[in-house]
C-alpha cells in the first residue's frame, strides 16, 4: 500500500530509538539533551520505548530457551566509511544461504527478536519508506541491514547517538567511535552484548556465519579481534570526494526522521570530513593487527563494474570456500538492481574543503587530488 503524505509526515514524528529499552532511551535524553521543538518526537518515541521494553520481558524468557548455534564459521565484517558501497557489498554476500545477520526489523527493535515480532513489523511496515530517499535501495523489514542502530538501542554504547544528538557528534565519536573516553566497563558492556547479538542474528536468520555490514567498526577492529581472533575483514572504499559528496546528501536526507537536535549545514560538514580522516587514520593504524590471510581490500568501482569476479574472490582468497555454492544466488541479486558508476563535477569550493582535510588521505588511497 502506498503511504499518503500523512504517513510520511508522521513517520517524521518518531524515532529509531522507539525500540530502545527505556531505560537505554531516558539515559541518552538526559546525557545529550532534547530540543524544545522535537519534544513531540522525543514523547511518542518514549513512548512505544515503553512498550518495547515492557514486552522485551517476553523476548527474553524466549531466547533463553532457544538452542544456541553450533558448528559456527568465523565472521565476517565489511568495514569501510558510510556510501563507499558497503551496502551493495554487504547485500551480495548475504545472498549466501548460510550467512546470518541483522534484520531491519531487528535493527530497530533487537529487544523484541522472539516475541511480539508481528506487533512490531506491523509499526515499523506502516511507517518505513519502500526505497531509501538518496539512492532507491529498496527496504524491507526482513533484507539485512547494518547493526549500530540495535547496538544503540540495547546499550547506549553507540556512534548512532550522532543521529539523534549531532550537536555532540564529535564527542560521542570520541567516547563510542574512537574510544578516547570510554570507560573499561563500558567496553566490556558492549563485549558481552555484542557476542548476545551475534548469536540472536545467528539464530533468528538460521546461518552459521555471521556477516556484519556496519561502518562504526571500521575504528573497532582491535575490540573485535579481541572477540573473534580469527575474524575476516572486508575492506571497501572509494573516492573520498564520491563519498563525502553522497555522505552529506545521505545525512542531510535521513536526519529530519532522527533529529532531537537542530545542527547547521557547515557544521554538519565540518564534522563529516572531521569523523571521515579520524576513521581512516584509525583503520591504516590497525589493520596491521590483522592477520594478513584474514584480510581483503577492494574498491567500489571494482564491486559496480565486476561484482561476480569481485565475490568471487572473496570466497576462495579470504573465505576459502567454493564461490559456485552461492554464484546463483549472487546472478539473481544481480538481476534486480541498477548499479552504474557516474562521473560527477565538483565545485572548486567543494574540493578545496575536502583537499584542506582529506589531501593525504586521498593520496594514500591511490585516488588524485583534483582542483
Amino acid at each position: 500500500m502506498k503511504k499518503t503524505e500523512d504517513d510520511k509526515q508522521f513517520a517524521f514524528k518518531i524515532t529509531t530509538l522507539a525500540g530502545a529499552r527505556f531505560g537505554v532511551f531516558r539515559l541518552i535524553s538526559k546525557k545529550y539533551g532534547v530540543e524544545k521543538k522535537y519534544k513531540t518526537k522525543w514523547l511518542l518515541t518514549g513512548f512505544v520505548s515503553v512498550i518495547s521494553s515492557f514486552l522485551g520481558v517476553f523476548d527474553r524468557l524466549v531466547y533463553a530457551l532457544k538452542a544456541k548455534p553450533k558448528n559456527l564459521k568465523d565472521p565476517v565484517f565489511i568495514v569501510g566509511h558510510w556510501r563507499s558501497g558497503t551496502t551493495l557489498l554487504h547485500n551480495l554476500m548475504c545472498s549466501d544461504p548460510e550467512t546470518g545477520y541483522p534484520t531491519t526489523y531487528q535493527t530497530i527493535f533487537p529487544n523484541n527478536l522472539f516475541s511480539f515480532q508481528w506487533l512490531f513489523k506491523f509499526v515499523m511496515k506502516s511507517l518505513m519508506p519502500d526505497k531509501r530517499p538518496i539512492d532507491n535501495v529498496k527496504l524491507n523489514v526482513d533484507y539485512p541491514q547494518e547493526e549500530e542502530f540495535a547496538l544503540n538501542n540495547e546499550i547506549p554504547f553507540s556512534f548512532y547517538n550522532w543521529w539523534y544528538f549531532p550537536k555532540k557528534t564529535r564527542e560521542i565519536a570520541n567516547q563510542y567511535l574512537f574510544a578516547i573516553s570510554t570507560s573499561k566497563k563500558e567496553v566490556e558492556n558492549w563485549r558481552s552484548n555484542f557476542k548476545r547479538f551475534v548469536f540472536r542474528c545467528l539464530i533468528n536468520t538460521k546461518g552459521i556465519r555471521f556477516i556484519s555490514k556496519n561502518p562504526p567498526h571500521t575504528a573497532r577492529i582491535p575490540q573485535l579481534l579481541d572477540l573473534y581472533p580469527n575474524a575476516k575483514f572486508i575492506y571497501i572504499h572509494r573516492n573520498p570526494y564520491e563519498v563525502i559528496r553522497s555522505t552529506i546528501a545521505f545525512y542531510k536526507s535521513i536526519l529530519p526522521a532522527t533529529q532531537l537536535q537542530d545542527i547547521d549545514e557547515a557544521t554538519l560538514i565540518s564534522d563529516i570530513l572531521w569523523v571521515y580522516k579520524n576513521l581512516m587514520l584509525k583503520y591504516e593504524r590497525d589493520k596491521e593487527l590483522i592477520p594478513a590471510d584474514n584480510l581483503i581490500e577492494i574498491t567500489y568501482a571494482n564491486l559496480v563494474s565486476k561484482p561476480d569476479e569481485e565475490i568471487k574472490r572473496i570466497y576462495k582468497n579470504l573465505l576459502n570456500d567454493d564461490y559456485m555454492r552461492i554464484e546463483k544466488y549472487v546472478i539473481e541479486y544481480l538481476a534486480g538492481i541498477n548499479h552504474t558508476l557516474k562521473d560527477y563535477k565538483y565545485n572548486k569550493d567543494f574540493l578545496a574543503q575536502v583537499n584542506a582535510e582529506l589531501a593525504d588521505i586521498i593520496v594514500l588511497k591511490g585516488y588524485e587530488v583534483l582542483s
